[in-house]
C-alpha cells in the first residue's frame, strides 16, 4: 500500500489486515477498512462495520467484500491510498513516482497536464478547466482518483486582456507576453500525440515539473523534451528564441505594393550587408518556420525567366497564415519569419532575434475586426515599423511619370488607398497601446518608397551615399530622409503627414527591390501577370532601412567591421 500525498509504503504480509483512517496498518487509529486473503490467493477488501464515513474503491463507494485489482485506489476521507496487489506488488509500487501527478482528461483521452500534487489546482484553474472528467495520478499508476472528488469544483481563472507591459517574453505568434516560468514543454513520446486545445494531431503541450542533467523537460512518459511551445496559443517557438534578445519587425503596405518581394529580397541584401560591413551573420533561427520566404527567395533568385520568378500574392488566409488560438478562439495570423543576428566580439558573442511576417495588404485595410482577424496587431508590438509606400498606385505619381513605360503605372483599378492605410494603423496602434490621439510612439517608423528606379529622375537632387569608411552614415541618413520628406511633401503630403502622426522617430527611403522594370507577360499561363527580368534584378536600397533601425536596436552588434 502507498500514501499517495506522502509517497510513504506499506508492506502487508498478515491478514486479515486493518487500515485505519490515516492510511496506516494496524494502527491505534480507528480501522476504517480491512483486507483479507481468500483460500485461492485472492483479496478482498470491505469496510469495518464501526466506521461511518465515506470510502471509495476505484472511484466507487466500497461495498460488502469488493475483490481488489492488480492496482486499486482507495480514499479515505482526504488520505489517497494505493493498493498494489499480487505477486509483483512490490515492484509495481516502486515504480511510481510521487512527485509527478499526471492530470489527465477522461473525456477527450488526452493528458492535460503534469504538476506536483500540491499544485494541482492550480494548474487546472490556469487552464480554465471546471474539473469536470478530469482524474489525477501519480506517474507510473495505472488507475487514478476524479478530480472533483478530490479537490471539489475548480473556479477558473478569467483569461486576462492582452497586457503588452507584463512578462519577458512575447511570442512571435500570438503577440502576448509571458514569463519563462510559464512556458509549456512539448511531449516527445508518440504516446503523448494529442493536445486538449490544438487537436489530435499536434503533441501534448504541459507545464513540466522535472528536467535531465542537460535541463530538458522530462515529458509524462519520461522523455526529453526539447522543444517548448507558448503558453497562450500553444504554439512551437523557434529554438532559443527565449534566450536571445527579440525584436519584431512590422511591414506595412497596401495590397500588390510588394511587400513579399521586399522581403525576399531584404534577407539576401541583409547577409550580404551586415557581414560586409559589420562581421556580422544572419542565419535562420527556425528553417523550418521561414521555408515559405525561403522558397521565394530562391525562386527570385533562381529563376530563368520572367515568368519563373513570379511570388503569388499573399492572401488573407493563404500559406503565410496559420490558425492559432488566442482568447480562446481559433483566428487566422501569419506566420513568423525568425532569423539570428550574431556577432563575435571576443570575448563573447552578441545575438538577437529577428521576427518578420508577410501580411496581407488587406489585413491593414479599415473594417478588418481586431478581434476575429488580428493578423496586423503585431504592429502595437514591434520594434520597428516598416511602410512600403507603392508610386505606381498613386495617383499623383501616375500623373508625373505619365510617359513612363513601366506596366505597373497601366494597371487599372487598383484603389489607392495608402494614406488611409497608415491613418487605420495609428488608429488600431492607440487603441491597443491606449494612446491619447495626439500621443505618439517612439518606435523606428520607416517609409519606404517603393520602385525608386522608375521615379529618380523627379526627385532632382542626388541622394548622399548611405556608406561612408565603410559603415552606415547617420548623416547620409539624415540628409536623405529631409530630401525625400521635402519631395513628398509636394507629391503626396498625406502620406508625410500620416507617418508623422504615428510616431516621432521617421525617417524616409527610397528604394527598389527590383532595381527594374518588370514586364507584363503576354501568353502562357501566366499571360496578363507582370514579371520581374532576372537578368536584370538590381536591388537598390533595400537593406538601408534595416540598418538603421539595427543601428538603433542593436548598437553592439552594428559597429563597423575591424
Amino acid at each position: 500500500m502507498a500514501d499517495c500525498t506522502r509517497g510513504a509504503f506499506f508492506e502487508i504480509s498478515n491478514f486479515p489486515a486493518a487500515i485505519s483512517q490515516n492510511g496506516e496498518i494496524d494502527s491505534n487509529s480507528p480501522d476504517a477498512a480491512i483486507i483479507e486473503k481468500t483460500k485461492k490467493g485472492d483479496y478482498l477488501i470491505y469496510p469495518d462495520e464501526d466506521f461511518a464515513q465515506k470510502i471509495e474503491l476505484n472511484s466507487a463507494p466500497l461495498g460488502e467484500k469488493e475483490p481488489l485489482q492488480e492496482q486499486n485506489t482507495l480514499k479515505i476521507g482526504d488520505t489517497l491510498l494505493l493498493l498494489f496487489a499480487g505477486e509483483h506488488a512490490l515492484e509495481s509500487a516502486k515504480k511510481i513516482d510521487f512527485s509527478k501527478w499526471i492530470i489527465f482528461n477522461t473525456e477527450s483521452g488526452t493528458i492535460e497536464d503534469v504538476a506536483e500534487f500540491g499544485k494541482i489546482r492550480q494548474a487546472v484553474e490556469k487552464r480554465a478547466l471546471t474539473g469536470s472528467g478530469l482524474a489525477v495520478c501519480p506517474k507510473g499508476a495505472t488507475c487514478g482518483f476524479f478530480y472533483k472528488s478530490v479537490f471539489g469544483a475548480a473556479q477558473p481563472q478569467a483569461m486576462s486582456p492582452l497586457d503588452t507591459t507584463s512578462g519577458e517574453i512575447r511570442c512571435p505568434l500570438c503577440w502576448l507576453k509571458f514569463d519563462l516560468g510559464d512556458a509549456l514543454s512539448i511531449a516527445s513520446h508518440e504516446s503523448l500525440r494529442g493536445d486538449p486545445i490544438l487537436g489530435s494531431e499536434e503533441m501534448l503541450r504541459f507545464l513540466p515539473t522535472a528536467f535531465d542533467g542537460e535541463g530538458n523537460a522530462i515529458d509524462p512518459a519520461g522523455m526529453p523534451s526539447h522543444d517548448i511551445a507558448c503558453p497562450h496559443c500553444r504554439k512551437k517557438l523557434p529554438t532559443g528564441y527565449v534566450d536571445l534578445k527579440r525584436h519584431i519587425f512590422s511591414i506595412v503596405g497596401a495590397p500588390s505594393a510588394g511587400k513579399s518581394y521586399y522581403l525576399s529580397v531584404l534577407i539576401k541584401e541583409l547577409q550580404n550587408s551586415v557581414f560586409r560591413h559589420y562581421g556580422a551573420s544572419l542565419k535562420d533561427l527556425d528553417p523550418s518556420g521561414n521555408m515559405l520566404l525561403t522558397q521565394m527567395k530562391n525562386r527570385l533568385f533562381s529563376a530563368d525567366t520572367p515568368e519563373s520568378a513570379i511570388l503569388a500574392k499573399t492572401a488573407l488566409e493563404g500559406a503565410m497564415y496559420e490558425k492559432y488560438p488566442r482568447f480562446g478562439k481559433m483566428v487566422s495570423l501569419p506566420k513568423p519569419m525568425s532569423y539570428i543576428l550574431s556577432k563575435d566580439l571576443g570575448a563573447k558573442t552578441e545575438s538577437a532575434a529577428l521576427i518578420f511576417y508577410d501580411n496581407a495588404g488587406e489585413h491593414f485595410e479599415p473594417g478588418i475586426d481586431l478581434e476575429d482577424s488580428p493578423g496586423a496587431m503585431h504592429v502595437a508590438c514591434s520594434d520597428a515599423i516598416f511602410f512600403l509606400f507603392d508610386p505606381a498606385a498613386n495617383r499623383n505619381f501616375k500623373n508625373l511619370l505619365h510617359d513612363n513605360p513601366d506596366p505597373q503605372l497601366k494597371i487599372a483599378g487598383r484603389l489607392d488607398q495608402q494614406d488611409t492605410i497608415l491613418a487605420e494603423m495609428e488608429v488600431r496602434i492607440k487603441r491597443i497601446l491606449a494612446l491619447s490621439t495626439s500621443e505618439k510612439i517612439q518606435t523606428p517608423l520607416a517609409v519606404m518608397l517603393g520602385k525608386f528606379d522608375i521615379w529618380k529622375d523627379l526627385l532632382g537632387e542626388k541622394l548622399a551615399d548611405y556608406f561612408e569608411n565603410g559603415e552606415l552614415s547617420e548623416e547620409a541618413v539624415e540628409r536623405n530622409s529631409e530630401i525625400l520628406r521635402n519631395f513628398m511633401l509636394k507629391t503626396e503630403p498625406s502620406i508625410v503627414a500620416g507617418a508623422e502622426a504615428v510616431s516621432s522617430n521617421v525617417k524616409y527611403f527610397a528604394i527598389s527591390p527590383l532595381g527594374h522594370s518588370p514586364i507584363k507577360i503576354s501568353e502562357g499561363n501566366s499571360a496578363g501577370k507582370i514579371a520581374p527580368v532576372p537578368s536584370l534584378l538590381n536591388p537598390i536600397n533595400v537593406d538601408i532601412p534595416m540598418l538603421w533601425v539595427l543601428r538603433q536596436l542593436e548598437p553592439s552588434i552594428m559597429q563597423k567591421r575591424a
